[in-house]
């Protein structure tokens, strides 16, 4: 009998241990740094060498399946963070890039294919000191119309057609009053 109770209670211990290693993997995971909620999201990005000790403003979340994009200042400068999901249900940063102009464009890839979704967003951030009011985008034939709300920060995400994977960029600029802003090229 006390054989019986050994085993039983080996068989119990090994249960006790495995439940417990699982029950640690899954929620060590969601301590680490991640995308999750906009706290982790600050974390996330000021522990990259690039964003540390910078004061962040996130301006816009935007998800697209599996992956999340923020747009955010940093020292009020432009930037994005992309993100993707892991297996255990946490968003892990894959890239994050800025930009020092008051209006600023990143061309973002997605790592896959989404149904009804490209795997190519442009986003453009407007900062407080833009002076920009209108964009004409064109890209290769068709041509995207965006209107900025000056001494406002803000994004607009603009989706490249599916059916291309190649595209050329032609940006036109507009004043506050309407007028277009000539290149100095």
């Amino acid at each position: 009998m006390q054989i019986k109770n050994r085993k039983l209670s080996l068989w119990f211990l090994a249960l006790v241990i495995g439940v417990i290693f699982l029950a640690f993997s899954y929620l060590n995971s969601s301590f680490y740094i991640n995308g999750n909620d906009e706290e982790s999201i600050v974390q996330t990005i000021q522990s990259i060498d690039m964003f540390k000790k910078t004061s962040i403003e996130i301006i816009d979340i935007k998800d697209v399946g599996d992956e999340r994009l923020v747009a955010f200042l940093s020292n009020n400068l432009s930037a994005y963070i992309h993100f993707i999901k892991d297996k255990y249900g946490n968003y892990k940063w894959s890239s994050a890039e800025k930009r020092e102009e008051p209006l600023s464009h990143f061309l973002i890839p997605l790592s896959i294919r989404m149904d009804n979704h490209t795997n190519l967003f442009i986003l453009t951030i407007a900062t407080y000191d833009n002076e920009i009011s209108k964009m004409e985008l064109l890209a290769n034939q068709h041509l995207f119309v965006e209107e900025f709300a000056l001494y406002k920060n803000s994004a607009t995400w603009t989706e490249m057609p599916n059916e291309e994977k190649n595209f050329s960029f032609d940006y036109k600029y507009y004043d506050k009053n309407g007028k277009l802003i000539e290149n100095e090229d």
